[in-house]
């Protein structure tokens, strides 16, 4: 045992060398080369990490937009149909209800062009032709006009 223990000692620092020296041929001749290796990917998987983040924030901006676009457009369509549906409700007065007198039809077609009704809609509520409807606006614009060129002071150029 006594030669054991002599030879132990000597035997352990060679391991210790032997192992040393493994680890350093195992690493290289640099050996932060691999350190330096594994940053570099890991600086790669961050920025493109980073591009995928800028990228979906603007598609989320971009779907935000049509989305807004879409409930505009729903809330357009809802006004619509809450439109239809009041005309639809709203009594129609014939001709023959504000009697067979042009004038009277004509100021009819009037008094509803002046609430603001569309063309059609005074068609379909009084039961007559929108092209009669367009006329009668039509004389009606276009006297209120020579009404306000007679009502305007003449200038004459001495």
């Amino acid at each position: 045992m006594e030669t054991v223990m002599i030879w132990l000692g000597p035997t352990l620092d060679v391991m210790t060398v032997l192992m040393v020296a493994a680890a350093v041929w195992r690493l290289g001749r640099d050996p932060g080369a691999a350190w330096q290796a594994h940053e570099e990917r890991l600086q790669t998987i961050f920025t493109e990490l980073r591009a995928l983040v800028a990228q979906s924030e603007g598609l989320a901006r971009d779907l935000d937009g049509k989305l807004a676009a879409r409930e505009a457009s729903f809330q357009r369509l809802v006004a619509e149909a809450r439109t239809a549906l009041a005309e639809r409700r709203a009594p129609v007065e014939p001709a023959a209800a504000v009697g067979d007198d042009p004038a009277l039809v004509a100021g009819r077609i009037e008094a509803l062009a002046e609430s603001g009704a569309t063309v059609e809609d005074i068609a379909r509520r009084l039961g007559v032709a929108p092209a009669e409807v367009r006329l009668v606006i039509g004389l009606k614009t276009a006297r209120v006009a020579r009404q306000r060129a007679a009502a305007e002071p003449r200038t004459h150029a001495h």
